[in-house]
């Protein structure tokens, strides 16, 4: 107390305390209290008794020590010391067991001799059965005696079943004694009256009691009792059944040969009508609003459908439909004069020769985005339109017409002479969504898809999607976390069963939602890009019918072992050289 009467404020008060003896309200803070010294550690702090230490050490340990009861808290730690358990000794090899090493004469004699003091050597020895010689009584031998009394023989059970007497001498000796027996047992005979020692001078045995029942043989009795008279008059009588409950019947229960229909009778509309409302197509797709194009970009170009021509081209990918170039000689070939127009029925029928994998409606889709007046259709527009493979080579050079199409596509254009040696792919120029790009010649052109400019750039883009070296901003950038597919690692020979690491070497989701018709064969895509051979791979051709000389075999090798960095050839790289070949001759050909 008297230390803070010493203290003086921290601020001096503004006036003067006239009660002095009256203590002021709140809390005095001494003068050597600052916040300095609050901090500060204390030098001269006591240290903790050993004795609260034990208890410390179960409620409020130290940082980095476990916890401990306070009664073992004081003893040596013996416990990381302390193995339980029985250390595990090593015992007999099962081979040593099966096939044991022979023994000597003398361990065998050795081994008899320490054998002698076990009673199952004398009560049951190896190899023998138990004996129980020294425990039976004197003089009996096991080998002679019998115990029981012998069975004398008597007659057989059949002179006991069937005896050799007539049936008067069994009757008369089983009629011997019976009146005492049916009086002790009540043992009668079927059908025969148990005699009751009545007085019969009234009736006699043979009388009967009550009414004869009536009798068919036909079985009608029991019919008229299984059917009730009034079940039956219920039968025959009509069924009443109510309006409303027939209705609901017919309504919600399917019946034979007929349409389940629950709304036939509500259903007060012609058979073509069309329920909902027509939702008139917008003239902008996905692809417009996610990259944010404006109204003069995404308007219809070319006068066809964009989705459908990208669904008709994508159904030639998949139907591996890869003649382009066939068919655009043929068109060469039909039009002499080179002037890019062709009759609709000739173009149809030079479709189905080449056997185009289009149906009715796809193939009206093309020559309709194709015509220019009725019956007349621009070929040079219908390649363009169903060219999926990119940009193509003609057959030969072509002079075209110089009217190019309104719509952009390859139109044909006059010149004074025919350019030798044209042909080759050029860039196209960046153009409209979709729009064709119109050439020098007559060289079908791939549809270019819209490369959008647009404002904002992602953090992805910012380091170029993906972290590497060669990214000029991204040199100090790490990747964190593992990949999917392993292909930094090689697979191992022998892959573990619990091993579900994808190495790079299995299927991904379409092989297995529509796997190969190799697999049905036990054939994998790994075999055909399996190293092999030159012994093995011309054995594997020469089996599959491919018949060619040692000399065109050993071209075709060389070929696609130059094309490999360690000179190996596989089924793959082979077939792809062997089908580039083909493909050559046929075209000299035609």
């Amino acid at each position: 107390r008297s230390r803070y009467k010493m203290a003086s404020f921290t601020h001096p008060p503004k006036f003067r305390d006239r009660n002095p003896d009256i203590h002021a309200a709140g809390k005095v803070i001494p003068k050597e209290s600052s916040t300095k010294e609050c901090f500060s550690p204390l030098s001269d702090r006591p240290e903790t008794p050993e004795r609260v230490k034990q208890f410390r050490c179960m409620t409020r340990p130290e940082a980095g020590k476990q916890r401990v009861l306070y009664s073992f808290a004081s003893d040596p730690p013996t416990a990381k010391e302390i193995a339980h358990g029985i250390n595990t000794r090593t015992s007999l090899e099962a081979s040593a067991l099966v096939n044991p090493q022979p023994k000597s004469l003398f361990e065998h004699v050795s081994q008899e001799n320490s054998e002698q003091v076990y009673k199952s050597k004398t009560t049951a020895p190896l190899g023998h059965s138990n004996t129980q010689l020294k425990g039976l009584p004197p003089g009996i031998n096991p080998e002679t005696t019998r115990f029981g009394i012998s069975t004398i023989k008597d007659d057989s059970a059949g002179d006991m079943v069937s005896p050799q007497k007539t049936r008067q001498q069994v009757e008369a000796e089983d009629a011997v004694g019976k009146d005492l027996y049916k009086k002790s047992h009540n043992d009668y005979d079927v059908g025969e009256l148990v005699d009751r020692n009545y007085d019969w001078s009234k009736f006699t045995k043979s009388s009967l009691y009550g009414v004869p029942t009536p009798h068919d043989n036909s079985g009608g009795g029991v019919k008229n009792s299984m059917h009730w008279l009034h079940l039956a008059k219920d039968e025959k009588a009509a069924q009443l059944v109510s309006k409303r409950v027939d209705n609901f019947r017919r309504r919600t229960q399917p019946q034979l040969e007929k349409v389940h229909d629950p709304l036939a009778d509500t259903l007060n509309v012609p058979g073509d009508h069309t329920f909902g409302t027509m939702v008139q197509p917008d003239e902008y797709g996905a692809g417009d609003l996610i990259h944010l194009r404006g109204k003069s970009t995404y308007e219809q170009c070319g006068g066809f459908d964009a989705g459908l021509l990208s669904s008709i081209r994508n159904h030639l990918k998949k139907s591996k439909f890869y003649n382009i170039e066939g068919l655009l000689g043929a068109f060469l070939h039909i039009d002499k004069e080179r002037s890019g127009l062709m009759a609709e029925s000739t173009l149809r029928d030079i479709c189905f020769q080449y056997n185009i994998p289009l149906d009715t409606d796809m193939l009206g889709l093309l020559v309709k985005w194709s015509t220019v007046s009725e019956g007349t259709l621009q070929w040079i527009r219908f390649i363009d339109l169903i060219n999926w493979k990119g940009n193509l080579l003609p057959t030969s050079p072509v002079v075209v017409p110089a009217d190019a199409d309104s719509n952009g596509l390859s139109a044909p254009r006059p010149q004074d002479s025919v350019l030798e040696g044209e042909g080759q792919e050029k860039d196209p120029p960046a153009t409209s969504p979709l729009k064709p790009v119109a050439t020098d010649n007559m060289t079908p052109n791939k549809l270019e898809k819209m490369l959008d400019s647009t404002d904002y750039c992602t953090s992805s883009q910012t380091i170029q999607s993906v972290v590497d070296s060669s990214a000029p901003h991204s040199t100090n950038l790490h990747t964190y976390g593992v990949p999917t597919i392993r292909s930094d690692r090689p697979p191992p020979r022998i892959r573990r069963v619990g091993d579900s690491t994808n190495y790079g070497d299995e299927s991904d989701a379409y092989g297995l939602m529509y796997p190969s018709v190799y697999s049905n064969k036990g054939v994998h895509e790994a075999d055909f890009f399996e190293h092999r051979s030159e012994a093995t791979l011309k054995e594997l051709f020469k089996n599959i019918g491919v018949d060619m000389t040692d000399e065109v075999f050993l071209m075709l090798w060389q070929e696609a072992a130059s094309r490999h960095p360690d000179g190996k050839v596989s089924v793959e790289s082979f077939r792809a050289v062997l089908e580039e070949v083909q493909s050559q001759q046929q075209k000299q050909d035609s």
